[in-house]
């Protein structure tokens, strides 16, 4: 699942999914498709100077940019909660769902209905200083591993919970504990909001070990430890 999530989303950055309309992934955002979209559901900003704004203009272009009314603003509270407390953060987002509505949306086991989402961790050089944007061009696969072994669940299994590879020690960015962690805080304590997915390292490490909207989805899911998975009611 993980190499499958990763590759469509590599293929929706690079434009390799459809070769003779290949974009690059600074193009401007451009307006929605006239796609139509099912009932309740609503576009996310794509501009860049909003509080929440696409990882790659590339997931707006291709409409896959839509959730519930609720979750736009529910997202678009935790944006600015963490934007006031740490200012010019952006909560950046990778897929949502599709105007359609349907669940699932290929490749992920579920998304398409408004109610999921997945966004970006923050991140610091190896200095401590705040990275605008993740590391990796599509948002996915720049794993904060865990610091210990002890810490790995899932060992010996094969799982789509293991198609992601730790980045080499010596990488360029590490997990910005105190964005991340307001984030998540401001996410878990929304009423409209279900569950966030999240690594168990990291769910014990940023401090949430005792709360029960924060989870681990399982090994048949793919690793949370280089996004969240957001559940909206």
């Amino acid at each position: 699942m993980r190499s499958q999530i990763v590759a469509a989303a590599a293929a929706l950055v690079l434009g390799v999914a459809a070769p003779a309309a290949r974009e690059a992934v600074d193009r401007p955002p451009v307006a929605p498709t006239a796609a139509k979209v099912a009932p309740g559901l609503v576009a996310l900003p794509c501009v860049g100077d909003s509080p929440i704004t696409p990882v790659a203009p590339v997931y707006c272009r291709r409409d896959r940019h839509y959730v519930t009314e609720r979750a736009k603003a529910s997202l678009e509270a935790a944006a600015a909660t963490v934007a006031k407390r740490f200012p010019g953060a952006q909560v950046q987002y990778m897929d949502a769902s599709w105007p359609a509505g349907r669940r699932p949306m290929p490749p992920h086991r579920s998304h398409g209905d408004g109610r999921q989402i997945d966004i970006t961790l923050f991140y610091v050089d190896r200095d401590g200083r705040p990275l605008q944007r993740p590391p990796t061009r599509n948002g996915y696969e720049a794993y904060e591993p865990p610091r210990f072994e002890r810490e790995r669940v899932c060992v010996g299994q094969r799982a789509p919970h293991n198609d992601g590879k730790d980045p080499p020690q010596d990488r360029a960015w590490r997990l910005d504990e105190a964005r991340t962690r307001e984030l998540v805080r401001t996410l878990a304590a929304d009423p409209r909001v279900r569950r966030v997915f999240l690594e168990p390292h990291l769910k014990t490490r940023l401090g949430f070990g005792s709360n029960p909207k924060v989870r681990f989805a399982g090994c048949a899911a793919a690793r949370h430890d280089d996004h969240i998975h957001v559940d909206f009611y």
